[in-house]
């Protein structure tokens, strides 16, 4: 038995955002709007709000949202007190969002619904209509039910998490992610990337999530490097479909040690979050390979066979070719190393113990413990992968 649950309702396509703001309207009078520091690209919100006379408040977020800051923009909220919260921009943006839709309507603090380091209860309180628009292809936040929170006090990244906190509506119009840099391109592609791939090879996989990274993980290969390098059009219309993808996959499959080591890092090291768990992801690949070889896990080593052949093409891939192809990647994007980032500089055993408290852990696809967390920071920190010659990416014919 499998279940699957997204967003309410998805467009997707090149001029969806201007096709569908009818339906904004269903939604009630007034709205909350989150977005990013360019607030040009929300004209076309703006103006349909003043052409129907609706009430608005818009709201900037810079950066990935901490908990303090959500608090602040929660009580500014309730004291607006819209009938709907759209959100558009990154995934800090919709995470912003989907947050501030579900605790305006609820009383208490941000701490009484996170997890790890708070109370997690349910919502008293259904959250309001939520409407999701994004800018980059990378988190998939636009059908997940979870928002990602950074606790600067635990120096931790968490999840609010709620059934109810699927978007009502999601907007995924590819024609928003055209001309951005090829860094913040290549960071949100990693990002779709590891949802793919650690749902893939997760515990609890599904058939239907199966067909979800598949079909995530083609459009991914053929995708990334036309974006990031040539900002072609087609190719991040197949991009946010892969990263739309990427977030149904998590939201109905598990995730694994990547993620758990990147949430535990994001509050220690002054780096995007997609770009920690990228250059974790291939050494915690290697390391469940191992782990799984030594325990004669033939499903799982199956698994990163299938995972391989995806990435190169070839259907007589090796099981670890899927690591040195990532590796290959990460070489030719050129983003920034977390080794040259702090992370050296943390404690390993703190790091590894945090991330064995998150629920991303409890999807990996077999058991790693916290000395074999520790290892894999280690291995990290002393890559040389930054200094290294690139080697034609296989199944890409971009590369």
């Amino acid at each position: 038995m499998f279940q699957f649950s997204t967003a309410n309702r998805i467009l997707f396509g090149e001029g969806a955002l201007e096709r569908s703001l009818s339906l904004l309207n269903q939604y009630g009078y007034s709205a909350l709007l989150v977005c990013g520091q360019d607030l040009s690209r929300s004209e076309l919100l703006v103006h349909h709000f003043q052409q129907q006379n609706m009430r608005y408040q818009q709201v900037s977020v810079k950066g990935e949202p901490y908990i303090a800051m959500v608090e602040e923009l929660a009580a500014e909220g309730r004291r607006f007190s819209p009938d709907m919260v759209i959100a558009m921009g990154g995934g800090s943006v919709i995470d912003t969002g989907k947050a501030l839709a579900a605790l305006i309507p609820n009383q208490g603090s941000v701490y009484d619904y996170i997890e790890v380091v708070g109370r997690a209860l349910p919502l008293q309180n259904k959250p309001l209509p939520f409407i999701a628009i994004p800018t980059t292809a990378g988190t998939g936040a636009e059908v997940t039910p979870n928002a990602v929170l950074t606790s600067a006090q635990e120096r931790i990244k968490t999840s609010m998490r709620s059934p109810q906190m699927l978007p009502d509506l999601a907007i995924v119009d590819p024609t928003y992610s055209a001309g951005a840099s090829p860094e913040l391109t290549a960071r949100s592609g990693m990002d779709a990337f590891t949802h793919l791939m650690e749902a893939y090879v997760c515990n609890e996989p599904n058939p239907l999530s199966d067909m979800v990274c598949e079909e995530g993980l083609r459009r991914f290969v053929s995708a990334i490097l036309p974006a990031v390098e040539e900002d072609d059009l087609r190719a991040r219309s197949d991009l946010a479909f892969a990263a739309m993808l990427g977030g149904m996959a998590r939201a109905n499959a598990k995730l694994g040690a990547a993620h758990a080591l990147g949430r535990a890092l994001g509050g220690r090291l002054d780096i995007a979050h997609s770009s920690i768990t990228a250059y974790i992801a291939p050494y915690v690949m290697q390391e469940n390979i191992l782990a799984a070889t030594a325990a004669h896990r033939h499903d799982v080593l199956n698994r990163y066979r299938q995972l391989s052949c995806l990435l190169t093409g070839r259907h007589n891939a090796e099981i670890d070719d899927c690591v040195a192809w990532t590796r290959r990647l990460l070489t030719r994007l050129a983003l920034p190393s977390i080794s040259h980032s702090g992370l050296c500089e943390t404690l390993f055993e703190e790091v590894a113990a945090d991330a064995m408290r998150s629920n991303a852990l409890k999807g990996n696809p077999l058991p790693l413990n916290q000395q074999r967390l520790v290892q894999i920071l280690e291995k990290v920190c002393l890559s040389s992968d930054c200094g290294c010659q690139f080697t034609p990416l296989e199944g890409s014919e971009s590369a």
